[in-house]
């Protein structure tokens, strides 16, 4: 004979978010296209998840694999050189899509330096290539923001 009861809730295993879970979305009806936001914690090991992130929005985008790469380099500058790296910190990805023009854009906590673009670069350097990487593959990119109260550090692909 088979014994039902009732667990309480607490007592059963939840899953774990999957990444669609925790990504807010919102619908930009004036252009007709559609915006997703995402925090990470402010540590390297989050720089992968946000990549897999792109990658899952943008799954049809002939110009996933730069967006993917863009949100990488500008996560990885936004732990490394502001205060989303430090204690607590987080960055924030943003990926908007209206038809074909794709914008990927990384907020940080500020406290950094301002985002240097054009900036020239030794092909063997180990650092410091990043935007030159984001610049190269972009057709634009700004940043809007300042030191004191953080950046939205912005990449456009059409």
């Amino acid at each position: 004979m088979l014994e039902v009861r009732n667990l309480p809730r607490a007592a059963l295993p939840q899953p774990a978010p999957s990444p669609t879970e925790l990504i807010e979305t919102t619908i930009d009806s004036q252009r007709g296209g559609m915006v997703w936001r995402r925090a990470f914690p402010g540590t390297l090991d989050q720089i992968p998840h946000a990549r897999h992130m792109v990658r899952f929005l943008l799954g049809d985008c002939p110009r996933r694999d730069d967006a993917e790469l863009i949100a990488s380099e500008l996560a990885g500058n936004a732990v490394r050189h502001t205060w989303s790296g430090h204690d607590q910190g987080t960055f924030v990805v943003e990926v908007s899509r209206t038809g074909q023009v794709v914008t990927v854009a990384v907020y940080d906590r500020g406290r950094g330096g301002t985002p240097r673009f054009g900036t020239r670069c030794e092909a063997v350097a180990e650092f410091g290539r990043g935007l030159a990487i984001v610049v190269a593959l972009a057709d634009q990119v700004g940043y809007e923001g300042s030191g004191e109260h953080g950046h939205r550090v912005w990449a456009r692909l059409s």
